[in-house]
């Protein structure tokens, strides 16, 4: 029996190795060839120190009298949906038949990863570089330039003040921070999306995201098509090919559905009741199509055909949602890097630019005043005391103030109109008599500004009045 040390040790085993292991044991297998032997065979081509552990102690089982099937279920090497493949083989004397299904559904399984990956490795990638480029920015360059914008007496922006104060404490504690930074952010993508526990909240938030969350609905309903199909197909009861279906999927929000059809089914339960009993949440997971065609399949007897038909219909689909992936996420990502190139930017120009805008502007130059020539005092001969002269008396000049008036003549209507300026066209702010007269300020273009009687100023045209004294 495989020991826990050996099991461990299995699943160390590459996955590239793994499916070598089945692929290899299928051919020999399909050409009569022993089980003994082409085990021995496929040990001495291996690499994996653990995967070929793995392989002696299933010789050991088969040699004391184990099945194939249970040989591999003690090592944990293979899924429980593959260890059950095998076992329908040996049972039912189908095993080549089935070790090749188990192959068509490794690749298609490996496929469907590989899509995934290669959507999302562009944007990972790009975050990566743009994050180690920033930290690489803000170590380096950021404190230099703090100690320049620091010197200059300006008003700085505030974008350049938090570029001060990040560059200022990078420059401090950058030995500390950076590498804290980087471990937070591998840790925070571990316990999110890795760690068993807590890779639900990833998947939550996998999940909310329309494109990512229609790409994960699609690849497990594929896998989920293929892989009940075939089970289904090779004379698995429904029970425990949902178990095997539940083992198989890494997602928790798509084992516990499956959990749920399993039990539901073994009390009883069609697949359409099954349905209807789960939360709203399951219109989300399955389509209602998809439940229709479950439903549909299950009434005709053909469930597995119907299964394996929504396993192509899906995996179809994968393809393009992939393409369309990589198209969303390119400028959504080049918007991001563009956000923080322009941050950077901003927070360096324009503390220059307002520093030009000061040098050009004379107000802001400050001329620093000459120190005043002192005299050499060295042989310059004293100069004779003069006699003190007496001031003369100061000469009295008598002001004469002289004011200007004008005297309204006749006008006819009697009365002249004066205006807000000298102009006919001007509005009128008031009216004089004939014989008024009347202080007048000043004369220009023909009209004379005027004080009125009641201290407003205006303006009448001189045809109607003359200069006289008071």
């Amino acid at each position: 029996m495989a020991t826990k040390y050996s099991s461990f040790l299995a699943r160390l085993g590459t996955g590239k190795e793994r499916e070598y292991f089945i692929e290899n044991l299928t051919m020999m297998l399909a050409s009569g060839m022993d089980v003994f032997y082409a085990l021995d065979a496929i040990k001495r081509e291996i690499r994996s120190k653990a995967l070929k552990t793995a392989i002696s102690e299933m010789e050991d089982d088969i040699s004391g009298g184990s099945t194939l099937w249970r040989a591999l279920e003690n090592t944990n090497l293979l899924p429980d949906h593959v260890v059950a493949l095998v076992r329908i083989g040996e049972e039912s004397g189908r095993l080549p038949e089935n070790l090749k299904v188990i192959v068509i559904q490794q690749e298609k399984d490996r496929t469907f990863k590989s899509k995934i990956r290669s959507a999302m490795i562009y944007p990972i990638l790009v975050l990566f570089l743009t994050l180690t480029i920033g930290l690489g920015i803000g170590w380096f360059i950021l404190p230099r330039l703090a100690s320049v914008f620091s010197e200059l007496r300006l008003e700085l922006p505030f974008v350049t003040k938090v570029l001060i104060q990040v560059g200022n404490f990078l420059g401090d504690y950058g030995f500390v921070a950076v590498p804290a930074i980087l471990i937070g952010v591998f840790a925070i993508i571990y316990f999110t999306f890795i760690f068993s526990r807590t890779k639900f909240i990833g998947e939550r938030i996998l999940f909310s995201i329309p494109v990512i969350k229609k790409l994960i609905q699609e690849v497990e309903l594929a896998r989920m098509g293929f892989i009940l199909g075939t089970l289904l197909g090779a004379g698995m009861p429904v029970v425990a090919a949902l178990d095997s279906l539940y083992k198989a999927s890494s997602l928790k929000i798509y084992k516990k559905l499956y959990a749920h059809l399993r039990d539901s089914v073994e009390e009883g339960n069609s697949i359409k009741k099954s349905f209807e009993l789960y939360p709203k949440e399951i219109n989300r997971l399955v389509p209602i199509t998809v439940q229709q065609m479950l439903v549909a399949g299950e009434k005709s007897a053909q469930l597995p055909e119907t299964l394996l038909k929504i396993g192509e219909i899906f995996e179809t689909k994968t393809e393009t949602t992939t393409k369309n992936l990589t198209v969303i996420l390119e400028p959504i990502l080049l918007v991001i890097v563009w956000m923080g190139v322009v941050g950077v930017a901003l927070a360096v120009i324009l503390p220059i630019y307002s520093l030009i805008g000061g040098l050009n502007d004379p107000e802001q130059q400050i001329s620093n005043p000459s120190p005043p020539i002192e005299e050499s005092v060295e042989n310059v001969p004293p100069s004779p005391i003069a006699p003190p002269i007496e001031p003369e008396p100061a000469a009295t000049t008598t002001l004469e103030i002289v004011e200007n008036y004008l005297e309204v003549l006749d006008t006819g209507t009697g009365y002249l109109n004066v205006r807000e300026a000298g102009s006919s066209s001007a509005p009128l702010v008031g009216r004089v008599t004939p014989g008024d007269k009347l202080e007048f300020v000043q004369k220009e273009n023909g009209w004379y500004e005027i004080v009125m009687p009641d201290g407003r100023s205006g303006w009448v045209t001189e045809k109607y009045v003359k200069e006289t004294a008071f």
